[in-house]
């Protein structure tokens, strides 16, 4: 695939992420389930509204919410976004971009929590203001690891979270990963 071609395609990538107002959210359950030793990790799955800022997704989400204990937690996470099901031909091939991130809170008196908020109640309406009143609701910066963008079978790019250039995904780059192998 030519240089050209990634390009488009990443631009097609972020495209995707901008489509969405909500974002897949995995986080490391905090504390011990019955049965569990605390040296276990176990993973939780939600979903939270989000906007992307400047490569950096945000979330204002409750510590009433599991997830949010979870991230206070552990900075560990991952988020994806997955096409939606209707209209789509193959469940098993549906376009999907996941990303590695660590999560760190934003304190309310940081420079970067009102603009922000602002940026969120444009995109979410008056009920961010209502909850930005509530004391339980924290906001989060997930700042992207890793990422993959997947659109088909064989058709797996790796994403370059420094710049959202992409690089193509073989099975022997599947077998070595580690880490990365796992997210498609």
């Amino acid at each position: 695939m030519s240089e050209q071609d990634l390009a488009k395609l990443a631009e097609e990538c972020q495209t995707f992420i901008n489509q969405r107002q909500s974002l897949m959210l995995g986080s490391l359950v905090a504390g011990s389930l019955s049965g569990v030793t605390a040296a276990d990790a176990w993973p939780d799955v939600s979903y939270a509204p989000f906007i992307w800022r400047d490569g950096v997704f945000y979330v204002f989400i409750s510590e009433l919410a599991a997830h949010t204990r979870n991230l206070m937690a552990s900075e560990s996470t991952s988020v994806m976004f997955i096409e939606d099901e209707a209209g789509n031909r193959n469940p098993f091939a549906r376009r999907r971009a996941s990303f590695v991130c660590r999560a760190l809170e934003v304190p309310r008196d940081a420079l970067a929590f009102e603009p922000v908020l602002a940026d969120l109640e444009d995109v979410f309406g008056s009920t961010v203001g209502v909850l930005k009143g509530l004391s339980d609701f924290r906001l989060f910066a997930l700042q992207p690891v890793s990422g993959r963008y997947v659109v088909g079978f064989g058709k797996a790019y790796d994403i370059d979270t420094t710049d959202f250039s992409l690089r193509h995904v073989g099975p022997d780059d599947l077998k070595s990963d580690g880490l990365k192998g796992m997210m498609c």
